[in-house]
């Protein structure tokens, strides 16, 4: 008998391949896991609101708490919001002048929407990683009121990521959590809002102690939970700092790896 009691999982780079695709074989493990009685939280970098497709797929009922924009939003498929973190607007303005500086594209993140200042790959595919209600406005900071969820930077090129990241961690790191949460993304939210201090609130809510959460995940922004939770998994195509906060390397994306880890530990 197992002594999990919660799953936190990725979704892009973990459960969702470049593709949008996501393995059914992952699907019936965590359904599975649903019919034991365990807690399945999907934790992403996107907004809860603008995965319902991914969110369908992997069977996530109404009830169900979904962590998005990093751990910044806490909310329940249904909608119910549970706890929301912000930054202030002067914060997201000095992120979008480095992202500009790095040529990247800042994007800002309300409870309300998303707002880009100018397309990045193409329309559909901004559309697929930000939300089909995604809008371009080139003055968007003018145009929010009160204070944001996160701040964005896109860059199309890879290789350009690695700067723009050190750029905002020494511009923002001592005021936010900045991480790099896709190949082209690097962004920046409250400093208390990560996946590991998200996931760590749900259980706490659920009387649910950390060596009884299994987390996995990708990237460095799932970091914080691989560390936090009893047991950390990552794929073997995880990030090298994802690989070294993990207690077990799972196969690759593309061989189920959210599967194989739940047939390990449960």
């Amino acid at each position: 008998m197992t002594s999990i009691r919660l799953i936190a999982t990725d979704l892009d780079g973990t459960l969702v391949d470049h593709r949008g695709h996501i393995d059914p074989e992952d699907v019936r493990a965590l359904r599975r896991a649903r019919t034991m009685g365990i807690q399945v939280v999907i934790a992403t970098g996107r907004m809860p609101t603008i995965i319902d497709h991914f969110l369908d797929a992997l069977e996530v009922r109404p009830q169900d708490p979904v962590v998005g924009a990093q751990g910044a939003v806490i909310a329940r498929r249904d909608g119910q919001i549970l706890r929301v973190l912000t930054i202030p607007r002067e914060l997201a303005a000095q992120g979008a002048a480095i992202a500009r500086e790095h040529g990247a594209i800042p994007v800002f993140y309300t409870p309300d929407g998303i707002l880009m200042e100018r397309v990045a790959f193409s329309p559909q595919q901004d559309a697929y990683w930000l939300g089909r209600n995604l809008r371009y406005d080139p003055h968007a900071l003018a145009h929010i009121q009160g204070d944001l969820v996160k701040i964005l930077a896109v860059h199309p090129d890879p290789q350009a990521i690695p700067a723009l990241l050190a750029a905002f961690r020494r511009a923002l790191g001592h005021r936010a959590d900045v991480v790099q949460s896709w190949h082209w993304f690097v962004e920046a939210v409250h400093k208390e809002a990560h996946k590991g201090n998200a996931i760590a609130w749900l259980a706490q809510q659920a009387g649910i102690p950390p060596e009884q959460v299994l987390a996995i995940g990708d990237a460095g922004n799932d970091v914080s939970m691989l560390k936090w939770a009893g047991i950390g998994v990552a794929p073997a195509s995880a990030s090298p700092e994802a690989r070294a906060a993990a207690d077990w390397i799972a196969p690759p994306l593309g061989q189920h790896p959210v599967a194989a880890a739940l047939e390990r530990f449960l």
